[in-house]
């Protein structure tokens, strides 16, 4: 076990990673933030079922570099067209609008995905009278999370019985 904790009378972990471990008779989290054996932890009678949510964006970056090329491109084909081709004052302003605003959506965009949270699932176990244990992974929808949800459910369960 990777973790200082120290199992009960016939108690056994059926799930463990480094932020949480559920056991037969027990959830025990908040271990990455926890100095040695102080953790968060409660008896699965207390503990509500869990509640999971995915929060946090993709990287929309090659799209914004995208949008902020073709309205550098565009202002300066505007630029050229103006100086060497006749098309007229309004259509001349236009390709000029079209390239201002596509470039500046795109740099919106990528100073944008700079400062957002890149996509991650969040699980969070309320306890009757504590604090919530909470555990986070990587990507909407991990598989970690969703196995840690699905063994919390079965030691719930036995302990019902």
């Amino acid at each position: 076990m990777q973790t200082g904790i120290d199992l009960l009378a016939d108690e056994e972990i059926l799930f463990e990673d480094e932020q949480i471990v559920v056991t037969t008779q027990r959830l025990i989290g908040n271990l990455e933030t926890a100095d040695e054996g102080d953790f968060d932890e409660a008896g699965l009678r207390d503990v509500a079922a869990p509640r999971k949510f995915n929060g946090g964006y993709h990287s929309k970056r090659s799209i914004a570099l995208r949008l902020l090329a073709v309205g550098i491109v565009t202002v300066l084909a505007g630029a050229w067209t103006e100086s060497n081709l006749d098309l007229g004052d309004i259509i001349d302003a236009l390709i000029f609008v079209a390239g201002t605003v596509a470039a500046m959506v795109g740099l919106y965009m990528m100073v944008n995905s700079l400062f957002r949270r890149s996509p991650n699932t969040t699980v969070i176990f309320q306890v009757f009278g504590g604090p919530h244990v909470i555990a986070s992974y990587p990507e909407w929808d991990n598989p970690q999370a969703e196995e840690l949800i699905r063994q919390f459910a079965r030691a719930k369960r036995r302990s019902s019985l």
